[in-house]
């Protein structure tokens, strides 16, 4: 009961940040940036002109153009702008490689969009397509599951991120030190 209850506490102080998956793009170039910029969860102005840079250079290679436009939708959901995210994703569909991330991304634009059960659905289809990043599917379901109001599936779906990637716990740690001070 005790660990029931500490852990309605810790749900209490989440922070709601969905984990994302960028599509790696390597060397020096205006595609590995936006890469980058995707990973780092930023939003601006500058990242969106870098990946639409990308986008309109040739020759680019089929490969990073779907890898750009999945880290541009990343981009476009960090500023809180699903719709346009969606429109990137949506594209890349064509990827048969990046479905599983695709699908995590399209997830995250569905619940900023508080769209909780398609949310859900592409996560399951994450997971169908075998996604690298288990861990951060289940917490984005565990995320769901709390703003659905279901505390018991939210709880199981992050008990088991946190059991796959340990290193979660990290998030929780954070946002109860903030709200104490």
């Amino acid at each position: 009961m005790t660990r029931y209850i500490l852990t309605l506490i810790l749900l209490s102080f989440i922070q709601i940040t969905n984990l994302n998956a960028a599509v790696s793009v390597i060397g020096d170039t205006d595609a590995a940036t936006c890469y980058n910029h995707a990973k780092l969860g930023y939003s601006s102005r500058s990242s969106i002109k870098i990946c639409l840079n990308t986008l309109s250079e040739r020759p680019t290679t089929e490969k990073i153009i779907l890898a750009t436009r999945v880290n541009l939708g990343i981009i476009y959901n960090n500023g809180l702008k699903p719709n346009l995210a969606l429109e990137q994703f949506n594209l890349a569909l064509s990827s048969d490689s990046e479905r599983a991330e695709i699908f995590l991304n399209q997830g995250n634009s569905l619940f900023l969009l508080k769209d909780f059960t398609g949310a859900l659905e592409k996560y399951e289809d994450s997971l169908e397509y075998n996604i690298d990043d288990i861990s951060a599917v289940y917490y984005n379901k565990g995320l769901v599951y709390e703003k659905m109001g279901n505390t018991d599936q939210a709880i199981l779906f992050y008990n088991k991120a946190v059991s796959i990637n340990p290193d979660l716990m990290s998030r929780f740690d954070n946002r109860i030190r903030l709200d104490k001070s």
